[in-house]
């Protein structure tokens, strides 16, 4: 844009220069044959001389011949103006939005690692359960099978369920003699229902 605004000045005093001689070709060529009267021309011509200047300069400020040129000189510049306004704006915007990406890329990188730092405390504890519902399991197959299905009655069917499956067949099928029906059907459904993501 400035490139543009500097083009266009260069433009402009070209075309001032130009009408300069233009009009000083003029005058000079209008004088001359004056100049090459006789004496009473030459009087007649310095009494017009005045006039005709005169007459020159009042024509100069009431009909600008520049006035377009000044007039979009002038839109260039406050045009300019404004585009520099602009254009401070978005820079100032620019560096609000790299420092807020700044932000959003810290609090990222900190859930990130929050995150992994979960998954493996999750991971332990998916471990730690899972040897607890096996030393379960371990504890129901040495109690005998009406008590350990008395037990499995009150507890609620996903634990039961877990600990059915650790079991061996064997006790297993013996304990699920002495469960009630619907408590035996409630912990085959959460077994199959856990056993179906592993098998995907």
């Amino acid at each position: 844009m400035k490139r543009f605004i500097v083009s266009c000045q260069v433009v402009i005093v070209a075309f001032f220069i130009i009408k300069i001689l233009f009009l000083t070709e003029a005058f000079q060529e209008s004088i001359s044959p004056m100049l090459s009267l006789d004496p009473v021309g030459q009087a007649i011509a310095q009494t017009a001389k005045p006039a005709a200047t005169a007459a020159l300069e009042v024509k100069d400020v009431v009909d600008d011949p520049l006035r377009k040129e000044r007039d979009l000189l002038a839109f260039l510049q406050k045009r300019q103006k404004e585009l520099d306004l602009r254009e401070s704006g978005l820079k100032a915007e620019e560096q609000k939005v790299l420092a807020l990406k700044k932000e959003v890329m810290e609090k990222i990188d900190a859930l990130k690692s929050l995150e992994t730092q979960l998954s493996s405390k999750l991971d332990i504890d998916k471990t730690n359960d899972a040897k607890s519902v096996k030393n379960l399991a371990k504890v129901y197959e040495a109690t005998p099978p009406q008590k350990a299905a008395a037990m499995l009655e009150k507890l609620d069917v996903r634990t039961a369920a877990g600990i059915t499956i650790n079991m061996k067949r064997e006790r297993a099928g013996m304990i699920w003699g002495y469960l009630t029906p619907q408590k035996a059907v409630a912990i085959t459904h959460e077994i199959t229902r856990t056993a179906q993501p592993a098998d995907k």
